[in-house]
């Protein structure tokens, strides 16, 4: 990597929406593999190594509707093509740019983007469309004549019957399909038009001599027409311009793809959209630690999820491949809305509902659905864990949101979801898969995708699951008063754990089995699947340490993340199953870090961190994207084997930090905040964080007499607790850039903290503009010598110039201010 601006080096809530370079990886063009993945509600633009376009995909329709997209420049002179040179990718949450330098003199910064929108609202579905700009600035001395040719493949992967026309309004290339009309689509550009034309000619975009004039028609023949744009440029010494290239889509007509070009802004008001969207949300839950990996990890984490998060003919949702596939997935909307619900709320209401509105009349949650249509599969397995997690899902978005109106509205559907669940048990009391089948037919959980392998009966990962889905069952029926279904329920789930704790355990290794299989036999493979006993509270405090301490043998763990299987396994191979017998999946790294937080708050940093770090880590090497939440990685050489972007991994990297490293306990009867601090971290901070209806803050704080939480919310804590009314961070002023500031303030004071994630200590300077009285006593806390010192009455000019304190690496320092 050449070098990175530490991406969330900024670190108050006001610096940090800014969606600008200091959140951007920068790293020369020469050392990725693979561009990113970008997404808006209604299409998905991954991009190649090289920066241009690989392809658009229409969510809407399930198909790419562009294929690759280049722009070449020639000489406009001497007909020679403009090498580029010297150039620097930089990855930003909601953009990839590329700057370099051409031949002639001129700098040009390529930028690519769906377009992103929201309204005034919040509410507004933007078009589906794909900004690809050009800015060009002459920095010789010379004028410069040249010419930029757009180079498009029009097909994507729909059908051999492109069709194609120029439309003068749109300022570009129509294109259909005879046999789907409605598949239409727009390649255009903003600038002044030279001229166009659909070839089968490939080899222009590669030729050293520039092009012919193009023919203005439509001269393809073949099944793979490819269009051309061209846009002449001139650029006088110090002169600069746009050319910019649109892409518009539309799954219904050609009236449509007009309409949508038209709501097309221009490209300068489209970018501060969508950065206006991308800050709107990555302001919310931003979390803060000694570990930068790990605020970088959060901060990704959020940009990650809104990336994925489609608008579909169905609404809401998020397909398992966000750049190829149609189908949305239980099991994987619930775990998106456990991030969700601290980023975007109605994003997790709407995807989850659409399962509850599927529900089969049995009352199982169906295992994926088209999100084109609504078509559903269940695969024939009589129990899944789809069922469970989605009632988990919905009193979680209660807990955190308090939407009553949709807790009520779902509450029947989650009696009848658990009470069919119920009926599945066997004569143990264990909810029984009856399948004999392999892969997804016949694997009961999350591993579903392994060829030739089962995992029915009763597995201990459904159990588990159903065990936590009937405790908030107990939760929901007493919340609406229903005590009677309330004891039924607490009743049912306190069987099903002695059941489990019963039959499912091990008793040569007090581990958990991972299934009683439909043959009788006990399978007590040891896998990364012990992890949900603990992560749904079946395990008593012993046995879920045991387990945490089982899973952090050297054997299962890498410089990436945590393996599905040990090493030492016999089953154990780095790619097999997909990598779900050996490979690194990611998600299971957060599930790990979650699940220790608990027990051993030193490997749940040691988790989070080494896995996001790993992203950003020689990714030429490593397949993978900066910034990006690769799918899996082979188990040895840890490269990325899967998706570029894995719409699974985010939200739960965001649920752990939250719930896990922030503390925001939620699984208990009183919502707590008892922050894990790993060994090395003596802080942690977490603003912005939706709560039911209202933005909460906190930060922990290892003290002397021990932690400390101090919070603007109105939340427990088994820490020593602070409480105060507001959050006034957005009024205080910290001289270092790259330090953690947040302020609250009380009717009696106000505690300005100031956190230090580098690895040397700083002086700086903490200062209130907007003071009324003549002097306030003023008192500082720092790690550097580990106790307050009392400053006495300090002035209010002095405080407005500034109190001057000095953080170690990785401290803190507070400072009190009295009277405020």
């Amino acid at each position: 990597m050449r070098g990175s601006d530490e991406n969330g080096r900024v670190l108050d809530v006001r610096q940090e929406i800014t969606v600008d370079r200091r959140f951007a990886y920068i790293l020369n063009d020469t050392e990725i593999a693979q561009g990113s993945t970008l997404g808006s509600p209604r299409c998905c633009v991954m991009l190649k190594p090289t920066g241009a376009v690989q392809n658009i995909y229409c969510s809407d329709a399930g198909f790419n509707y562009f294929g690759s997209i280049n722009v070449r420049f020639w000489d406009r002179r001497s007909k020679v093509r403009l090498s580029s040179h010297g150039g620097d990718f930089h990855f930003h949450p909601e953009r990839q740019d590329h700057v370099y330098a051409l031949d002639n003199g001129v700098r040009v910064q390529e930028q690519v983007f769906p377009y992103n929108y929201d309204g005034e609202d919040g509410t507004l579905i933007p078009v589906p469309a794909v900004y690809y700009r050009y800015h060009l600035k002459n920095t010789s001395t010379n004028a410069v004549l040249f010419d930029a040719y757009g180079f498009c493949e029009l097909r994507g992967n729909t059908s051999q019957d492109v069709l194609a026309e120029f439309d003068r309004e749109m300022g570009g290339i129509v294109v259909w399909n005879k046999s789907a009309p409605s598949q239409a689509r727009l390649f255009a550009t903003l600038a002044p038009l030279q001229g166009w034309e659909t070839s089968d000619d490939r080899g222009r975009l590669v030729a050293r001599t520039a092009p012919e004039p193009l023919a203005n028609a439509a001269l393809a023949s073949g099944p793979d027409p490819v269009g051309a744009l061209h846009v002449e440029i001139s650029l006088a010494p110090g002169e600069d311009r746009y050319v910019e290239f649109l892409c518009v889509l539309s799954a219904t007509s050609r009236e449509d793809l007009t309409a949508a070009r038209r709501a097309c802004p221009a490209g300068n008001t489209a970018l501060k959209r969508t950065s206006a969207y991308y800050r709107k949300y990555l302001r919310r839950s931003v979390l803060r630690t000694p570990d930068r990996d790990v605020n970088q990890g959060v901060l990704w984490a959020k940009a990650n999820m809104l990336r994925v998060q489609t608008y579909a003919p169905t609404g809401w949702c998020f397909t398992n491949d966000p750049a190829r596939s149609n189908n949305s997935v239980g099991r994987d909307t619930a775990w998106m809305a456990f991030g969700a619900d601290y980023l975007h709320p109605e994003f997790a209401h709407d995807s989850l509902r659409a399962y509850f509105r599927l529900q089969e009349t049995n009352g199982k949650i169906v295992e994926y659905y088209d999100v084109r249509n609504g078509n559903s599969e269940d695969y024939g397995l009589n129990v899944n864990d789809n069922t469970p997690l989605a009632v988990i899902a919905l009193w979680h978005h209660y807990v955190v949101t308090g939407n009553e109106e949709f807790l009520r509205e779902c509450y029947p559907n989650a009696i009848r979801a658990m009470e069919y669940m119920l009926s599945q048990r066997n004569e143990q009391g264990l909810v029984w898969c009856t399948s004999t089948k392999t892969s997804d037919w016949g694997i009961v959980g999350w591993r579903n995708v392994i060829q030739n392998y089962r995992i029915s009966g009763a597995s201990t990962e459904v159990n588990a699951e159903c065990y936590a889905a009937l405790k908030a069952l107990v939760e929901i029926a007493r919340h609406f008063g229903d005590e009677a279904a309330a004891l039924q329920y607490e009743r049912a789930a306190d069987a099903l754990c002695e059941a489990i704790n019963t039959h499912l355990v091990n008793p040569v290794n007090d581990l958990y089995y991972l299934a009683i299989d439909v043959d009788g036999s006990r399978r007590s493979d040891v896998t990364s699947d012990l992890l949900f006993p603990v992560l749904f509270g079946v395990a008593p405090p012993e046995r879920a340490a045991r387990i945490i301490g089982t899973l952090s043998d050297a054997a299962f763990w890498t410089d990436a993340g945590m393996r599905t299987v040990p090493r030492d396994d016999l089953i154990y191979g780095p790619t097999n199953g997909y990598g779900l017998l050996g490979g690194v999946w990611v998600a299971v790294t957060y599930w790990y870090a979650f699940a220790a937080a608990k027990y051993s708050p030193t490997l749940m940093a040691k988790a989070l961190s080494m896995s996001f770090r790993h992203f950003s880590s020689d990714p030429r090497r490593n397949n993978t994207v900066p910034g990006q939440f690769s799918e899996w990685l082979h188990g040895e050489i840890l490269v990325n084997q899967g998706m570029m972007l894995s719409p699974w991994d985010a939200p739960r990297y965001l649920w752990a930090a939250i719930e896990g490293a922030g503390g925001l306990d939620v699984r208990g009867k009183d919502v707590k905040i008892n922050p894990s601090l790993a060994a090395e971290w003596r802080w942690l901070t977490a603003v912005n964080v939706p709560f039911r209806g209202k933005s909460i803050a906190w930060i922990g704080v290892r003290m002397p007499g021990g932690l400390q939480v101090h919070t603007t919310s109105t939340l427990g804590s088994d820490a020593q607790l602070f409480t105060y009314q507001h959050d006034v961070t957005e009024k205080v002023h910290v001289a270092d850039p790259n330090a953690t500031l947040v302020a609250f303030a009380s009717d009696e004071k106000t505690v300005v903290f100031v956190g230090n994630s580098g690895t040397q200590a700083v002086t700086t300077a903490v200062s209130l503009p907007a003071l009324l009285e003549a002097a306030y006593g003023v008192r500082l806390f720092s790690t550097v010598w580990n106790t307050w010192q009392d400053l006495g009455e300090l002035r209010t000019q002095e405080i407005v110039d500034g109190i001057v304190v000095i953080v170690d690496a990785g401290g803190f320092a507070l400072v009190e201010i009295n009277g405020i």
